[in-house]
């Protein structure tokens, strides 16, 4: 399923559901986002957050990607109530059964909440920004702001054990057993930053300076991706995803 991009008026003035994804980089929390919207087979129009996001911002109430909006209920922008979402309007995006959708959910804190997976690969990318190449000073100084950067933060991170855990969870070709749900989507989308330096081939369009950035990411946690992530991200990009990844 391909996502109509449109401006900002056209998305204001749309029916259905509509999504804020972030234009400049491949955002795991963004691209996770447009997975789950894909796998559910939901129609949605896109909206691009770049550099010029301020009629976004006022739109939305909300200065930050992703978002859902869906008709006039209020705006989604935590991972967790976007995977609502998409689950209450696709069954199968979650466990039916209670016990297993709530260890579903926890895997995915792991994966997409603060201190998870995709949290620590950001603060390694505003770490690595202040002693080498990768984020302009400008931007790692209000990443790190933003997101609770410091060295204590940088030395606390679990993401090797958290990795493992997860590799654990996966006994087949998907987590969600003879099809993917949400952990498929997200644990596929949150390697990109860190299963290896993202090429112009696999990301057309990343600026040189993010791109650097997240080949920091890469450098840092890559050997601690088992190989069962890496075989099921590629699954995952060759059955489900579209690569190579638009922004």
């Amino acid at each position: 399923m391909t996502l109509e991009y449109v401006d900002v008026e056209t998305a204001k003035t749309a029916r259905g559901t509509r999504l804020i994804i972030n234009a400049l980089v491949p955002s795991p929390w963004s691209e996770a986002m447009k997975g789950l919207v894909a796998l559910a087979k939901l129609p949605a129009v896109a909206v691009r957050r770049g550099m010029d996001s301020a009629a976004i911002d006022a739109w939305t109430g909300i200065d930050n990607a992703p978002a859902l909006i869906h008709d006039r209920e209020p705006v989604r922008s935590n991972w967790a109530a976007i995977v609502g979402f998409v689950a209450r309007m696709a069954p199968g995006i979650l466990p039916a059964d209670l016990a297993a959708r709530a260890d579903a959910m926890g895997t995915l804190e792991l994966i997409a909440g603060e201190g998870g997976i995709g949290w620590s690969a950001r603060l390694a990318m505003i770490d690595a920004s202040t002693e080498t190449a990768g984020f302009p000073p400008p931007i790692a100084k209000f990443l790190g702001k933003r997101y609770g950067y410091s060295k204590e933060a940088i030395s606390s991170t679990k993401i090797g054990e958290q990795l493992g855990y997860l590799a654990s969870k996966l006994t087949g070709d998907y987590f969600g057993g003879a099809a993917p749900n949400a952990i498929d989507i997200y644990s596929a989308t949150f390697l990109t930053p860190i299963a290896g330096a993202i090429s112009e081939a696999e990301c057309p369009g990343m600026l040189p300076p993010l791109r650097s950035a997240f080949a920091l990411a890469a450098a840092a946690f890559g050997p601690s991706v088992p190989p069962a992530l890496l075989a099921h991200r590629e699954r995952m990009f060759t059955r489900h995803l579209v690569r190579p990844i638009l922004l």
